[in-house]
Order: C-alpha cells, then structure tokens, then sequence
C-alpha cells in the first residue's frame, strides 16, 4: 500500500471514529444528565470547541514538525486508548463531582463536566484531520485538490461509520463491545503507519481483551459506579434510552436515562397522581393514563369503578423489567399501547373525525404521570397543541391532570414563572382550572364550569361512596392538602407572575423556564427573570447589523482581500450548520419524542450531505475560475434554507394532527434535511480552503486556521442555539436570525469583491 492510500486511509478511519465516538459519548453523557437536550447543546459545543483547538492551535506546528508519519502513527495509537478512558471518565462523572443518584446536575457542573470530559479525545481528533492534511499536501502539486479530498474521505468515513452504527451496531453491541472494535481499527492503522513494539503490545491487549470479554466486565462495572450507592439490579439499553434498575432494602427504582422514574414503596405519589383527578369526577369511566403506570399509579386507578384504562408508555422495556422485579397489575380493563404518548392522542382524535366523535373513543379522565418538562419531550406534553388535543378526546365533562415541582411553603419567583406559564397555557384551553398546593402542585382542569372543587368533604364522601382504601389519600389528610391559605398561595403565587408566555411545542418557553428554575436550585440563575422578558428578535437583528458594519468599516480600511470576508462566513456557516443540526434535531423531539433513538441518524445524515458536497467541488476544483462568484452563490444557499425549515416543520406538525399515519411516515424527512445543510457545508469548505491557499505556502497552518474557525463557529453556534434561542424565541424566529446572520455576511463578501 502506497503512502498516499495509507494517508487516505487513515483519513476515512479518522470520520468514522469522530461518528461513532460522537454518537456513544452523547448517549452517555445525555444519561449522566438525564435526557436533557440542553445538555446536547452543550455537549456538541464541547466537543467542537475542543477539536477547534486541536486543529488550529495545534495545527499550527504541523509545517515545522519532521517525522510525520510515525507522529500520525502515535496519534492514533493514543486514539485507541483514549477513546475506552472516556467512557470510564464519563460513567464516573457525578462519583467525581459527589452527586447522588437521581439528583438534578446543574448548569455549571454541565458546562465544566462536558468540556473537561471531551477535552483530550477531541484535541487528538482535530489535530490528526491537520496532521493528514499536511502530509498528503506534501505529496502532490495541488495542495487544495488534496486537502479537499482528506474532508471528503473522512465526511465519507463518518457517514458509513453513522449509518453502520445507527443500523446495527446499536441494536447488537453494547458501548464498550463498539469502542473496542473503534478503537481496535484505529490501532491497526498505526501499525500500518509506522510498527512499534509499544503498538504491537496494546494490539496484544486489545485482543485478550476480546477473548476475555472484558468490555462486558467494564460494562457492568461502571454502570454500577454510576448509581452508587445503590445496588444496581439491571441496567439496559433499548433504543430510546438507558433503562436501569436499582435496589434499597425490598424496593426497587426505575430510572430513564439517569432520571428517576419511579420507586416501588412511593405510595404517596401513586395515591396523589391518580385519586386528586378521579374523585374530582363524579363517574370515571373511561380513564386514559400516559405514562407511570408500573409504578402502582394503575393499581390505585382499578380502585374505582372504571370499565377501561388505556395506559400509554412508549418504552415496551420499562413494562418488560417491571413484570421482573414487581407485583404487575392483572386486568382485564387495562390496555397496555406501547406508542408515543402525543401520537396516541392524535391518532384518537383522527379516529374520532373518521367515526363523526363516537362517544367510544373519549375519556372521562386523562392523567399525565410524567415527570417535569426538564426536556423538549416532555415538554410537548405541556404546551397548549397537546392541550388542545386533549381536550377535544375528553368528555364534555372531562378533565385531565397533571402534576409540576412546587414548594410546600415558598415559591421562588422563578418557580411562580415556571407554574404561571402552564398555567396560562392551560387556560388558554380550559375554563375551569383548580391546582392542589403540596411539593408538587396538582393541576386539574376541565371546560364544564364548576365541574372542578376545593371542597374536601366532596371529595371525602365520593372516596366513601366508591369503598376506596387508600393509605394517605383519605379523611385526614384531604382537609390539609386544601386548606385555603394553602390554595390561596399558590394561587396568588401564579397570579404575580401571569406575564409568563404560553408554551408552545416550537416555541418551549415553558422549557426555558423550567432551566431557571433549575438553575436557581443551585444559585446561578437568579436574578435573569427581568433580563429574559425584556429581551427580543429585534435586539439580537441590532446587534448582528452592529457587528458586522464594524468589520465591514475594518475592511475597508485595513483594504483587505477577499480571503478575510471568507474566513468570517466559515465561521458563521460552522455556527449556522450546527444550528440546522440542533434545530432538526429538536423539531424531531417536539414532533416524535424519541430523539435518543434517531440523534444516530439525523447526525449522519449531516454527513452524507457533506461528503456530496465535498465531492462536487473537489470535482470542479481543478478546472474553477471564478471562485469568487460561486462562492457568492453558496453563501446565498445558506441564507435561504434556514427559512425552509419553518415552511416544512408547520407541515409536518398539521399533518400529523389530520392525518397521524401520513405524519409518522413523514419522519423519515429528518433524515434527508440534515444532507442538505450538510452539502452546502461541505461544498463551501474546500472552495473557501483554495481561496486562502492561493498565496500561501504554510498549508497546515491555513487548513487547520479554516478547519479550527469551522467548528469554533460551530460551538459558539451549538451554546447560543441550543441554550437559548430556540427556548426563547422558537424555531421559526432562530431561523430567521439565521437566515439574517448570514444575508449580512454575504453583503460583506459581495462589497469585498472592489478590494481584492
């Protein structure tokens, strides 16, 4: 093998590792922070910010370094062995950071967790795509032609490693079975590089490690650090997120993605989350419950006259352990849907138009038994399209209920927010809306007026009436629970705060606030309440327009080429393709909910687009005159498609809503958006790398300066999307600020052409 087919070859091996390593480390780090894709935000802009320095910082030795080769040879055999360390490190995260079990991570511990975490496996990643980059320049008398083809090898590498993983390996092999095998390829190509005896021993290790079946060992080795100090029983992971099992004493805890779902012995919870909504009801019937329904909420449903239970949990896993470790419900009313709770309800309501609203298919009572909106998938289970789904599955005397984390005896103003915003969103639906104070606050809403009562002894008597045995829920503690200071503080808790905004599924302020209140917990995010109502579209279009005549003003003066306009938009194309990526990503949560299944595809998808776009320039690179003017119209490209989004997002959410089947189907067309982003990426890259490489001879330091402000933008971009603007302003307006950011950097090239 040549030395020019090795250099290929390792380049295509670098995209691969960088998928795989990406997609395991997300998944793992989104379980170490409980399934919150703010974290992915942060996440993401981590690992990009810290290949921007592997490849910029430290590309920048490349042209003076000698023995190159054997240095590449090193550098993957450092990537075989960091890869493995990380997943350790991460399992171990909140041992290191003295965080128990089922305890909310703050933002800091986040930020800091994340970017300590990634730091090393991605310098290395960064650092190699240079290094390559270098010496496959040396070899050819078109140094942009070259470099072109090392992007598109390893976007090419990346896309197979995508598609391999999200398809099969996934399904198959457990982390460390993948990263192993990651990081068995990876040492094989540094020994076809350059042997050592160093190399030969780790492959020697690597291999007892096969035959010994050490990943499993580490498998469920750090799995169970990861829960300490309880006994980890059983921990899986199904293609919608880890399910893991603990025990203390005779109890078990069932847990999502590090998040706690349930505990066996909570009797309180059960009782509160099921008898407050149905003895507000005269005559439940028909009950339909969304989620928690091994967690004994169904047992203390069947304790009331009901005829039938739809009980809907999307994770057939979680029902599959529970019949393991605990006492499962037997009933023949019950009806167990394995299915996306929100898709469930569309699909009702789309059978209720094709039967003309038969009163067969209408519930008496809808009870949410979820957690908080602490992610985009539940949160579209509190925005006002879920409630207005709802309410048109209910009976006209309907209600549905639901509970939130209060406070007993103080309400934060952040809290108050984060209450009044579902507050308000619900009685945008609902005209009658009655809340149970306590440590968490227990909404029930319905359209009948004085359906709903504060009235304990009402509810006492109907608790008689039904021969009900409850072990909290009863005469003592009834008059308690609703006494009416109690009622009349949170009420006026919510009533200060009615400036709250609605929640809406692409617009998921209520997901915002629920992070301050959060971020409050831990003494962060106190104080931004004011800071966050005032702020607006128009101030961020200011200061856009603000930023870039400043550099165009600096241009102008300094009379700089056109290279420098160009080195600009590749930083805000890295922040615009990021974008696009959390954005489909998001959209998808909001829309299916089910991201942790599909984060897989929708990134590889982004890749494929890249390796096409690599492709057809690189196919016209040799023979391109005018480089200027096509780079003009790939500029324009990115200025159109962020507002085609918005266009088939709103598509495909009224299409689910008329026609359920049509919109599932329609799933498939988050993974064909990210290639198109991806395209536009890739075909940008290696033009705007022949533009700056024009009249300069330091190849390593240009390619990795562009690579490095590639993804740079790219995490900037990640934070500011992710963190905030989609929570803030919704989908649409984020598209817009981008589609604007990137008209004002086209301005900036187009007025650069008079200086070059």
């Amino acid at each position: 093998m040549s030395a020019r087919q090795k250099l290929n070859l390792s380049a295509f091996i670098l995209g691969l590792t960088s998928m795989i390593g990406q997609i395991i480390i997300i998944r793992e780090l989104i379980v170490v922070f409980y399934g919150n894709e703010l974290s992915l935000a942060v996440i993401l802009a981590s690992w990009l910010f810290w290949t921007s320095i592997g490849s910029f910082l430290l590309g920048r030795l490349v042209d003076r370094l000698k023995s190159k080769e054997a240095l590449l040879s090193k550098i993957q055999l450092l990537t075989s062995i960091a890869l493995p360390l990380n997943i350790i490190l991460i399992r171990n995260i909140k041992s290191i950071l003295n965080i128990s079990t089922g305890k909310i991570i703050g933002v800091v511990p986040i930020l800091s967790s994340s970017f300590l975490s990634l730091s090393i496996i991605c310098m290395i990643l960064g650092f190699t795509f240079t290094l390559i980059s270098k010496l496959i320049s040396e070899k050819s008398k078109i140094p942009a032609k070259e470099v072109g083809k090392i992007y598109l090898l390893e976007g090419l590498g990346a896309s197979i490693g995508g598609l391999v993983f999200s398809f099969f390996l996934i399904k198959f092999l457990s982390p460390f079975q993948n990263i192993f095998i990651v990081a068995s390829v990876n040492l094989i190509i540094a020994i076809l590089l350059n042997k050592s005896m160093l190399q030969l021993l780790f492959l020697v290790i690597l291999s007892m490690g096969f035959i010994f079946n050490w990943p499993r060992y580490l498998e469920d080795y750090t799995r169970s650090s990861q829960f300490k100090p309880f006994e980890l029983v059983e921990s899986i992971d199904s293609i919608y997120g880890n399910i893991a099992v603990t025990k203390t004493g005779k109890e078990f805890s069932f847990y999502e993605n590090g998040l706690l779902l349930f505990t066996s012995g909570d009797i309180l919870t059960s009782e509160e989350s099921v008898h407050y909504a149905l003895l507000e009801h005269p005559s439940p019937e028909k009950i339909l419950l969304i989620g928690g329904g091994v967690s004994s909420s169904l047992k203390q449903i069947l304790k009331h006259p009901v005829k039938q239970v739809d009980y809907v949990e999307l994770d057939p896993l979680i029902i599959g352990l529970a019949e393991k470790y605990l006492p499962i419900v037997k009933d023949n009313r019950v009806n167990i849907i394995n299915m996306d709770g929100r898709l469930f309800v569309k699909s009702k309501l789309t059978s209720q138009r094709a039967q003309r609203a038969n009163e067969l298919n209408e519930y008496d009572v809808i009870i949410l038994n979820l957690p908080d909106p602490y992610t985009a998938m539940l949160n579209r289970f509190y925005s006002i399209e879920f409630f207005r789904e709802a309410k048109q599955i209910l009976e006209p005397g309907g209600l549905i209920s639901f509970s939130l984390t209060s406070s007993e005896n103080y309400i934060n103003p952040e809290q108050a927010y984060y209450l009044a915003s579902i507050y308000n969103t619900l009685k945008k639906e609902f005209k009658d809306i009655k809340i149970f104070p306590g440590d968490s606050a227990t909404f029930l809403a319905s359209n009948k007026p004085d359906m709903l009562t504060y009235d304990s002894d009402i509810l006492i008597n109907r608790l008689r009436e039904r021969n009900i045995n409850t072990k909290f829920v009863r005469e003592y503690y009834l008059p308690f629970k609703l006494s009416p200071l109690r009622i009349k503080y949170i009420e006026d808790s919510i009533e200060a705060s009615m400036t709250a905004k609605l929640n809406q599924d692409f617009k998921p302020i209520g997901y915002l606030y629920h992070t301050l209140l959060w971020m409050s917990l831990f003494h962060s995010g106190k104080g931004l309440l004011p800071y966050i109502d005032n702020i607006n579209i128009h101030l961020f279009i200011f200061i856009m327009i603000g930023l870039i005549l400043l550099t165009f003003l600096f241009q102008r003066m300094k009379k700089s080429s056109f290279r420098a306009p160009v080195a600009l938009s590749i930083a805000t194309t890295g922040m615009s393709e990021i974008a696009f990526q959390i954005i489909v990503i998001l959209a998808f949560q909001f829309l299916y909910g089910y991201m942790y299944y599909k984060i897989g595809v929708i990134l590889t998808s982004f890749m494929i687009g890249l390796v096409l776009g690599s492709l057809a320039i690189n196919r016209m690179l040799e023979k391109l005159k005018n480089e200027r003017a096509l780079y003009l119209k790939t500029q324009l490209a990115i200025c159109i498609y962020p507002l085609i989004l918005p266009i088939i997002f709103t598509y495909i959410s009224k299409t689910s809503l008329s026609r359920p089947e049509l919109g599932q189907a329609l799933q498939t067309s988050f993974a064909f958006l990210p290639i198109v982003a991806g395209f536009i990426g890739g075909f940008q890259f290696p033009l705007a790398n022949k533009i700056c490489l024009k009249d300069s001879s330091e190849v390593g330091k240009t390619t990795g300066f562009l690579y490095g402000i590639d993804l740079f933008g790219s995490s900037v971009g990640g934070l500011l999307i992710g963190l905030f603007l989609v929570p803030m302003f919704g989908i649409i307006q984020t598209c817009l600020l981008l589609s604007i950011l990137n008209i004002l950097v086209l301005i900036l090239l187009f007025s650069s052409r008079r200086t070059t």
